[in-house]
Parts: structure tokens; C-alpha cells; sequence
């Protein structure tokens, strides 16, 4: 192997760059170089020749891994003409599917339908629709994305139905679907599902693909879901060799379909595979590590991996126990007051949390104390209103039979056609089998339509026509845009002198800066690949990075790191989250690793922090978070309590000084506890099971029952129990 590709490789990183003799699980440890490895490994497989680069298909799970993946091969390579298959599993899906649609019955330049397209056509449909019972958008589109990520058709879930409820979702996922195929859209589900049933169904499309690529490579494998690993599994040929790199102690999106048990199984579903640990941690200290991996070890099901710190041990791992979320808040952007000043850029803190509500209380006092911030995680760019309105545009330029998108924006701005006007011109298109530009085109003869308003859907029949022909000619996605912009008179629209709508403005034209930067990357994209991008782009390739102090959630953290980290609310119930009503968390294991995501993502400092008394609806205080004795196994923690600093090795010790009513980590015999289902009861015993506690409780039944704290949360309620307190 040339040394230009391996003189920054460990012997670990080295070892899985050279095997290519087989199937290869790459288990990559938080912070152990896995992109280096990934995109020295493609260059190598290039470099020596043992596959084109047109035989190479390398797929990731954001844009922007791939973007960097991209650029860093050319830079090892030294050659920027290469022409790599790259790309997220949607938009890998999206090309397969723009060169097989007219086999599958759908226009080349299909549109694809995001989050809120898919709720105003599912209300359209149940508006329209009788059903057995009512049904909400939501619940009908979970049922839809569920289903299909489960490969149940529309029919199949009819024939399945067996209740009133379940057949009224149904008729909804049927509906749903002929109206997609009738706009010529995808969901986002369906360019994954689309793509595995022409592999599976259509011998000749399968044969082609599994021919295609000799070297298939998976970043973030333990995020795929069912459909993406069987897409792996149907673009394996017998002469394919696939590298599959992730970490299952990183696998947190369980609650959108994503298996651990993908990486879990690799080597039991592919023959002879070859595993390498990267073990060796170049993001955090040893501190940091310590803390995480003690957490971690406490799950089954996993591989197992030991990190090992190339930086020092570092500083200890610091927990604050506060009364209220406020007082929680106020500690966590002083002490990140303090950090700043002793030189840390605003950029390099993070404040991470379960929920979006948690952020609330963080943004007043980060307001109260002129921090300046960043919430990542609301509304994101394409989805706000203005944007959403120029690309519904864009859309019917390049597929003008998606009514969905010309629905939008039919009166936007106001053009003057009524309900009555609308209904007649939708059904003289669909009458016609024509599309809504010709539709527009001959307004003029379509009865039902003002007199007024006939012309001027007429000149925006014409205008659009003239950018579809500029997309055929080879016009710039720049250009396209700077001419929806011109003819719906979209600025004058917003040039109110309000502040929002100057906000509106100046999103605007970020989108016209985008579209030129576009342009710049792909000169032969054109609108269609402009659209498929935008469409694809996801939360984290939104953050900015600018010198501002970052709030988000854990779930947007991954792939992230900051020299300094707080993750808040850990609280049973916050973390692990108990949904209110409900009595243990839907998947232990997986809060744990979610955890465990936010405190890799710290360089240098990490401060754990929960309080004694948030406010959950449906819920009660319940003490801190049995994760944070499992953390403090190890002997690189600090805990803090609101009195005078403490310096300890366990976090027993600490959670003692906690008032009874308000912790649940320490039980004695006579403790007053609340159980969900049994109610009040006395304990009996006490014994310590690991992180978990073994409680005998007398609940006023005939014998004493004996239960898990691991289960369901059992706080107590009174240090000393009084005979009253079970009348």
C-alpha cells in the first residue's frame, strides 16, 4: 500500500484498511478515527487497483459525511475527477429509483415528499374519505411509515385489519398511496422500499446491481433499519466484498426503525466475515472514557470494545444535583460563563438534553445572561414557510403532474381562483390526463374559473413553461431559482418593514446563495439535483458552527463533539425517558447508549447535572437517574451538591445528602416508597443488586412483595414511614 494512504494509521486503522480478503465488521469506537479509515480504505482499494471507481459504492447517513468522505479521498488520491458512487441510503435509493421509475409506472423526475407534504395530503384525504372510525394525520402517517418500513403493503394491511381502527388506517395508507403514484412522488420510505422490491422482484434489475459494484462500503451501520439492510443484502453479489463500520454502543434511533441487531448479527449473515476493533480514542480524556464505558458495560447486548485515551486522564467527570430546572439552568451557563472566559470559543460548549421542552429553561437564562446561543434542532431551514413556497415551484418545474406542490401555492400569492375555481380546474386536469402547467396554459377554456383570474393563471402557466423548457437547455439551478423568485413577485410579498418578515427576506436569499453554491459543486446537476439534495439535507447538516454556545437534544448530537459538554435532566424518567402514564422506559438499553453518545461527544470537560423537582405532566419527581451510578463506577468523578464541594469516588455518597423525599437511590428498611400499581407501601428489606435495588415492600397484602428498582421507578416518598401513612 502506497505510504501517502497509511502514514496517519494506527496498526488497528492499518489492519482494517489492508484486509480485502474478505467480509469486514469494522467496530469503530467513539472518537477512533472511523472516517479516516473509511476514506483511506476506499483510496486504497483504487490506489492498488483492486476495484474502478465506478465499481465502488460507499453510503453513509448524512450529506455532509459524505461531502467530507468525498473530498478527503481526492485529496489522498490527488485527483478530483474521480467519479465515486457516494451518497446517504435515500439519495443512493433516489438515483436507482430516477433510472428505473418508468419501469416501475413512475415519471423520470418524480418529486419526493417530505414530513409536511405527507400531513397536508394525508388531510386531504381524510377529509374526503369515509371511514370506519376517525383517525389523526399523525397517527395515520406513523401507520403508513411503519408499515412500509415493515414491507406491508396498503393491501396487506386491509386484509390484516381485524378492527374498526386498524381498517381505518388502512384505507388511509391505500389512499395515500394511489394519490402519491397519481402526483408521480415518493415518500421518503418508499425510495428505500421502492428500490428493494424492483432488486427483489425484476431478475434483470436485481442481476444488474448485484453486478455493479464489486466493493459496497457502510458508514453508521449500526443505524441502518430493516429495508437498508436487506437493500445491502440485495446489492451483494457473489463477487462483492462489503466493509461495514459502526459502533453498536452507538446505536440510538431504535425509535425510527434503526436495528442494533444489523451489527449485531453481521457476522452470523455474512460468510467469513473479519472483525477489527478501533479501540484506541483520540477525541476524549481518560476521565471522559472511564466515566462512558463504566455506563455502557452495564448493556447485553453488545459487542464489547475497551477505549484507550491518547490524551491524559484529564479533569473528573463533574455532577451537580439543583432543585428546580431554573436553578439547573442558571449553574450549567454560569459555569459555561466561567469556561468562556478562561478561553473556550462559545462554538466548543455544548448543553445537551433528552427533550425539545428541556430547552426552554436553558434559552430564558441564556437570554438573562446575554449567552449568545444556538438551538439546533427546530424549525430547520427548508422548512420554513417562504422556502417551502419556492421549492413547491421548483418541484412543478421539473414534475408538473405534483398537484400536491401546485396546492401550495395555487394562491400563493393571492390569485384570485376560489374553492369552486380550484375543484374545476383540478378536474378538467385530471379529465384531460394532462398536468397542471397545461392545465394553467388553458385556463382560459376551463368553466367554473373567474374571468379575472383566467389571465393570470394563464401567465403563470407560460412563465413556468418557459423555466421547464430552461431545464431542458441546460439552465443553472441558480437561474431557475432567481426566476421563480422574479415572477411570483415572492419579495414584494414580505417587503412589509416587520421584522419576521425581513427574517423571511433574508432566507430568501440564503436560498438563492445556496443554489448558486449548488451550482459550483455539481455545474451539471441542474434543478433536478438540486431538488433531490435539498430534499435529502438533515438537521445536523444545518448546524452552523458559528461562535455561539449550542443547545440540542442527544439524538442531534451524534457525530458532534465540543471541548466542553453538560448533558442535563438526568432524572429517572428524563433519562432513561418514561413516557407519563407509563412505568419503565420502552428500551433501557438503548437510553443508556443515548447517554453514552452525549458524554463521548466531550473533548475535554463533561458535567452531568439533574434536579429534584422538574415538572412532568403525567409523572412525578423520581430522584436522579440510575445511570448515574453505573457511571460512577468508575473512580474519575466529581459530584457537586448545591452546599460546599464535595470531592468523592462514588456517587453513593453524594446521593445520600440528597433529602429522602426527593431521591430514590438510596432505600433503608422502614422507607416510605410509591410503586405505579401497588401504591404505598413500607420496605421491608433493602439490598443493593449492582445499579439496581432488590426491595421486599409491604403494601398491606397478605405477604410482602418483593421487586427490581431496575423496572419500574420506586421513589420514596418518606425516610421514616408512620403507621397512618398506609390508612
Amino acid at each position: 500500500m502506497p505510504q501517502k494512504n497509511n502514514t496517519k494509521l494506527n496498526k488497528e486503522q492499518q489492519e482494517a484498511v489492508q484486509y480485502n480478503s474478505g467480509h469486514l465488521l469494522v467496530l469503530a469506537g467513539a472518537g477512533s478515527g472511523k472516517t479516516r479509515v473509511l476514506t483511506a480504505k476506499i483510496a486504497h482499494i483504487i490506489d492498488t487497483g483492486l476495484a474502478k471507481p465506478c465499481q465502488i459504492l460507499a453510503m453513509t447517513f448524512t450529506n455532509k459525511a459524505s461531502g467530507e468522505m468525498r473530498e478527503r479521498i481526492y485529496n489522498q488520491l490527488n485527483d478530483n475527477s474521480i467519479r465515486l458512487r457516494m451518497g446517504t441510503f435515500h439519495s443512493i435509493c433516489a438515483w436507482i429509483l430516477r433510472r428505473e421509475a418508468r419501469a416501475l409506472g413512475f415519471p423520470e423526475n418524480f418529486s419526493i415528499y417530505d414530513g409536511d407534504d405527507q400531513k397536508t395530503l394525508i388531510r386531504r384525504i381524510l377529509k374526503k374519505t369515509e371511514l370506519p372510525m376517525k383517525v389523526t394525520p399523525g397517527a395515520a402517517r406513523g401507520y403508513i411509515s411503519t408499515s412500509k418500513n415493515d414491507l406491508i403493503t396498503a393491501e396487506e394491511a386491509l386484509s390484516a385489519a381485524s378492527t374498526p381502527y386498524q381498517e381505518s388506517l388502512a384505507l388511509v395508507y391505500q389512499n395515500y398511496d394511489k394519490e402519491l403514484h397519481n402526483n408521480g412522488a415518493f415518500d421518503f420510505d418508499d425510495l428505500l422500499t421502492q428500490v428493494l422490491m424492483a432488486l427483489r422482484q425484476n431478475n434483470d434489475t436485481g442481476k444488474h446491481y448485484k453486478n455493479m459494484f464489486t466493493r459496497i462500503l457502510v458508514d453508521e451501520y449500526q443505524d441502518t433499519n430493516k429495508v437498508q439492510n436487506e437493500i445491502l443484502k440485495e446489492l451483494t453479489g457473489s463477487d462483492t466484498v462489503v466493509t461495514v463500520v459502526g459502533d453498536d454502543d452507538q446505536s440510538i434511533y431504535g425509535w425510527r426503525g434503526a436495528r442494533v441487531e444489523n451489527i449485531l448479527q453481521f457476522p452470523q449473515n455474512y460468510p467469513d466475515v473479519k472483525t477489527v476493533r478501533l479501540e484506541t480514542n483520540y477525541r476524549s480524556t481518560g476521565s471522559i472514557l472511564k466515566a462512558s464505558s463504566s455506563l455502557v458495560k452495564h448493556n447485553k447486548n453488545r459487542h464489547g470494545k475497551t477505549l484507550r485515551p491518547v490524551l491524559g486522564a484529564g479533569e473528573a467527570v463533574q455532577v451537580r444535583q439543583s432543585v428546580t430546572p431554573d436553578d439547573e439552568a442558571h449553574y450549567i451557563l454560569s459555569a459555561a460563563r466561567d469556561l468562556n472566559s478562561d478561553g473556550i470559543p462559545w462554538n466548543e460548549i455544548a448543553v445537551l438534553f433528552r427533550t425539545n421542552a428541556q430547552s426552554r429553561p436553558l434559552e430564558t437564562m441564556c437570554r438573562r445572561l446575554r449567552i449568545p446561543y444556538e438551538v439546533v434542532g427546530t424549525v430547520r431551514f427548508f422548512e420554513r414557510t417562504e422556502i417551502k413556497d419556492i421549492v413547491s415551484y421548483l418541484r412543478i418545474i421539473v414534475n408538473p403532474t405534483d398537484t400536491g406542490s401546485f396546492r401550495r401555492v395555487l394562491n400563493k400569492p393571492t390569485r384570485g381562483v376560489g374553492a369552486k375555481g380550484q375543484s374545476n380546474f383540478y378536474q378538467w386536469v385530471e379529465d384531460n390526463g394532462t398536468d397542471v402547467v397545461t392545465g394553467l396554459e388553458k385556463s382560459g377554456s376551463i368553466s367554473g374559473i373567474t374571468q379575472k383570474a383566467k389571465p393570470v393563471l394563464e401567465k403563470l402557466g407560460k412563465n413556468l413553461r418557459s423555466c421547464m423548457d430552461g431545464v431542458v437547455a441546460g439552465d443553472t439551478a441558480s437561474e431557475i431559482v432567481d426566476s421563480v423568485i422574479d415572477f411570483t413577485g415572492i419579495l414584494d410579498l414580505y417587503k412589509t418593514g416587520e421584522v419576521a418578515d425581513e427574517t423571511r427576506l433574508q432566507n430568501i436569499q440564503e436560498l438563492r446563495s445556496y443554489a448558486a453554491e449548488y451550482d459550483s459543486r455539481n455545474p451539471e446537476g441542474g434543478l433536478p439535483g438540486f431538488l433531490a439534495e435539498q430534499s435529502l439535507l438533515s438537521s445536523s447538516d444545518s448546524y452552523s458552527g458559528d461562535e455561539k454556545l449550542v443547545l440540542m437534544t442527544l439524538h442531534s448530537a451524534k457525530g458532534l463533539e465540543f471541548d466542553c459538554v453538560f448533558v442535563s435532566g438526568l432524572e429517572e424518567g428524563m433519562l432513561p425517558y418514561i413516557r407519563p402514564q407509563e412505568h419503565a422506559p420502552s428500551d433501557l438499553e438503548e437510553e443508556r447508549r443515548l447517554l453514552y453518545v452525549g458524554m463521548t461527544r466531550a473533548r475535554k470537560r463533561l458535567f452531568l447535572t439533574w434536579c429534584s423537582n422538574r415538572p412532568r405532566p403525567g409523572s412525578f419527581p423520581q430522584g436522579p437517574s440510575r445511570f448515574l451510578t453505573e457511571v460512577a463506577d468508575d473512580e474519575s468523578f466529581d459530584t457537586h451538591e448545591p452546599k460546599p464541594k464535595a470531592r468523592n469516588n462514588s456517587f453513593a455518597s453524594a446521593a445520600a445528602s440528597v433529602t429522602p423525599e426527593r431521591s430514590a437511590s438510596i432505600y433503608k428498611r422502614g422507607n416510605l416508597v410509591k410503586h405505579p400499581r401497588y401504591g404505598k407501601g413500607v420496605v421491608v428489606t433493602a439490598k443493593r443488586r449492582g445499579s439496581e435495588w432488590e426491595l421486599k415492600i409491604n403494601f398491606g397484602f397478605d405477604a410482602p412483595k418483593t421487586l427490581l428498582t431496575g423496572y419500574v421507578a420506586i421513589p420514596v416518598l418518606k425516610e421514616k414511614a408512620q403507621r397512618s401513612d398506609l390508612d
